[in-house]
This record gives C-alpha cells, structure tokens and sequence, in this order.
C-alpha cells in the first residue's frame, strides 16, 4: 500500500515538474514538501505536496524577516536609554536610574559601556539609589516548547527587553609561559569562576572545547584540562544567570571598570513620566541584525524580532499576540494565503510552527519583487562561502542562497538561485522525517536538480554526488 501512494504521489509529480521527473533520493514520497517558481515569471516551476502542512525549523525565519522588513523597514533601529528623575549633586545622582530597554536583539556589553560612559562625561561618579529595568517593551516573550533536553544551550536564550551580549559571558584563555589560565568578560560578580587548568604544551588549538572541559552548574563555572599554549588568547562562550541578572550585573562591571561607583542594589521599576535621559543608544539598522539572524541562523536575535513586530504594531497589548497579527497582515496585504500557517515564536525554535511550501515560496517570491529585495537577498547564507551553508553546494556556488532549517526531523533550505543571464528562481525544500538528518545529502541533490533544470548552464554534472557533511548539527538553526 505505502509502495501505491509513493508510486501514485510521483506520478502527480510527473504533472507539475518539468520533463516528467522526481529523483527524490531515497527521501520517502511522503517526507518531502517542495515549491519553486521564477520570480520574474507568474507561473509555478515545480510543486510537489506544497500545500502539506510542514515544519519548516529554521526557514521560518525568513517570514518574520520579510515581515518585519516590510513594516519596520531596513533602516529601523532599537532605541535604549538610561533615566533618571533624580538631582546630580557633586557628581552624586542622588537616587534610582532607570534603564529603559527596547529589545535590541544586538545590545552588546561594548553598547552598554557606551551608555555608561555617557553618564561619566556628565559628571556621575557614584549611583546612590538603584539600578531598575524598565521592562515594557514586551508584555511577554512566548515560548519554544517541548526542548526541556536542551535548557541552558545557547541556542535556547530567551529574548529580553534587555537583552545583552546575548545573555552570554566569554571565557578567555591564556597560556603564555605564565601558567596556564582562564578569566570572565565581564567579570560578573554573582558566577564564581573555578579554573584546573594545567599546560598543555605544543600542538594545535583548532577549537579550545576540545582541549578543556567547560561545566556550567547555576552560578558556579567550572574549567579544567590541559591547556595547549597554541590555545593562548582562545575564548569561548557559557550561558550564565536570568536576564535580569546578567544585565544587572554586566552594567555594575562596567561602570567599576569606568570607575563609577554604585548602585546600591537593581530590580525592575517603571520610569517616572518626569525623567530625563541621561544616555541612549541607537542599534546598527534592522538589515544588519536580519543578516545574523539568518546567515547565523540566531534564534534568540529571530524571536526579539518578532516580538519587536509585536510591540510596534501594538493592539491587544499581548506583544506575541500583535506579533502573528502583524504576519499575518503582512501576508494579507501581499495578497499570500495564510493556510497553514501556525506560529509560536517566529524563529523556527519549535514543534508546533507549520508552514506550507507553498506559502514560505510565495513570501520568497514577494521579497523578491519588493523595494527591500536587495537587503532581504543580502542577509542569505551563500552557498559554499558563509554562515549555516558555508559547507554545502560547492557545485553552484554564490548564485546560490539558501536558509537552512535544522530540527530533530525537520532538515530545510529555500532561497533563490540566479541564473547568468539574471532570471531567478524561488526555492523552497523541506523534509520532516525521523530520518532526516542522514537525508541531507539526498535534500541537497533534488535542490541541485531544480537548479539545473531551471537553469542548465549551472553545469552540474549529472553524476555529481553530494558527500555527507563530515558532522551534522543536532541543534536546531
């Protein structure tokens, strides 16, 4: 029965795909949904179960990049303050400082030091009350459910109002005939650092994980092995404290280093209407977040967007809630059907985000034709030369522009390839399988035959054989 649907599934195929052909590669007929089109044209190149309701993973991004480009536009910017209603007496403010976030999904401890040095120039040395975060941007964050296994991964950090330097504290490395050693940036004061590291001695530091053991208990980091001395001004990364905390304890660093003293103690509080802005910064413009978010494949910075979407479309006062509204009327007023689509977090973080091929295609095929079709193209992984597609599609190369998608069971691309001659092709592929992660090779290959049978000066040559990745990711992208 299952060879009769696979057989009568691949002769509807035969009628939507050119020359009559579906060389699937081993995927099985029912674990695989595809779409392409030309953008220049009206018509649909290939279709293959593209109204099927699909996980997409991490393409799901491409959505709420599209969408927020087209509503908040390329040049759009988080704005961030500090404020106070206090008096400065004698380089004293004399009571609470209020630090406003936006939710810039790119605030960096580099963006807060700029901040804080602010409050210097303006004669602050000391904050007598205390530091409280002004939380309203977002009502609430949302939620990624169902990834219980993978707490306190890097991938899972929530979004934030005050979101910074993505939640993370580096780690940095030094073997330099002075033993061998680790430190904090910034040296936040609620982890405790604990460090067994002895000299490695000669040989290679390609990646310090594979030289030190890095353990993450609540506060408490924990370092130990045999540091090579190759591996001298190395650094790594370990996801530490709640939001909060990190942010609380990132600007009283900061501010010692710029030798600022206090505040007394942090919390959350809402500005006093009367408080003047004592310092304020203005993120890089949205197109350069969207190009992490999707060459990098950034689930914290993608969910932050769609909560931005949220937040400036307003309505309900449910930020997650105005957020789907705000896709939602974005694929209405493009014209695109909205079927099948189901949300959680806008970043493909997800079990329950549906999409159809159809609809993730039509989006790519809009963008394409819109005012900001340059930025949105730009912010793609090129095949063979960056980001999450860095190591695939060596055969076609930078006419290739692909956002991959990585679930357990979900392996995803689509994006566009361009002809010489300048016409160019939608293509969205997704495969939800429990084997999809050893069906990569073969997801590459059916998107490399639309390519060539779109295009056939793209000269693949027809034995061409894609290899395995040398490791596939397990995380989600």
């Amino acid at each position: 029965m299952k060879r009769l649907r696979a057989v009568a599934l691949l002769m509807l195929a035969c009628w939507t795909l050119p020359a009559c052909a579906l060389e699937l590669y081993g995927i099985p007929a029912d674990d695989i949904a595809l779409w392409a089109a030309p953008v220049e044209g009206k018509g649909v190149f290939a279709a293959y179960r593209a109204e099927q309701a699909v996980n997409p993973a991490s393409t799901m991004k491409l959505l709420t990049g599209w969408s927020a480009l087209t509503r908040l536009t390329p040049d759009y910017r988080w704005h961030s303050e500090l404020v106070s209603a206090a008096p400065l007496r004698h380089g004293v403010l004399q009571g609470d400082l209020y630090w406003i976030g936006s939710g810039d999904p790119r605030f960096a401890n580099r963006d807060l030091q700029g901040m804080l040095r602010t409050l210097r120039a303006r004669g602050i040395e000391r904050i007598q009350g205390r530091l409280l975060l002004d939380k309203r941007a977002f009502s609430r964050i949302g939620s990624a459910s169902d990834f219980g296994g993978d707490v306190g991964r890097v991938f899972m950090v929530d979004p934030d109002t005050h979101l910074t330097g993505l939640k993370v504290a580096w780690l940095r490395f030094f073997n330099d005939g002075n033993g061998a050693r680790v430190t904090l940036d910034p040296p936040l004061a609620g982890v405790r650092l604990s460090s067994a590291l002895s000299d490695g001695g000669e040989g290679p530091c390609d990646d310090v994980r594979r030289s030190v053991s890095i353990q993450v208990e609540n506060e408490q980091v924990s370092v130990s092995g045999a540091l090579p001395r190759s591996c001298d001004g190395a650094q790594s990364y370990v996801n530490v404290l709640d939001h909060d905390q990190y942010a609380a304890q990132a600007f009283a660093a900061l501010w010692r280093e710029l030798g600022g003293r206090g505040p007394a103690a942090s919390g959350r509080g809402t500005a006093p209407p009367e408080a003047r802005v004592l310092a304020s910064h203005d993120s890089d413009p949205l197109l350069v977040a969207l190009a992490d978010i999707n060459k990098y494949s950034n689930n914290t910075m993608a969910r932050a967007l769609f909560l931005t979407l949220g937040r400036v479309a307003g309505g309900s006062g449910d930020t997650v809630a105005d957020a789907e509204r705000a896709v939602r009327e974005t694929l209405a007023e493009a014209g695109i059907s909205a079927a099948p689509l189901a949300l959680e977090n806008g970043a493909g973080l997800s079990r329950q985000e549906r999409v159809s091929a159809r609809l993730l295609g039509e989006v790519l095929r809009s963008a394409a034709r819109g005012p900001y079709a340059g930025e949105f193209l730009a912010s793609l992984p090129i095949a063979a030369a960056d980001g999450t597609l860095k190591k695939r599609f060596a055969n076609l190369g930078p006419r290739l522009r692909l956002k991959t998608g990585t679930l357990d069971g979900v392996r995803a691309l689509a994006g566009y390839w361009q002809a010489a001659d300048g016409r160019r092709l939608a293509i969205v592929a997704i495969v939800n399988s429990p084997r999809a992660a050893e069906l990569v090779p073969a997801l590459d290959r059916v998107v490399s035959d639309l390519v060539t049978r779109f295009d056939p000066a793209a000269g693949v040559p027809p034995e061409y054989n894609l290899p395995v990745p040398p490791s596939l990711p397990v995380e989600p992208r």
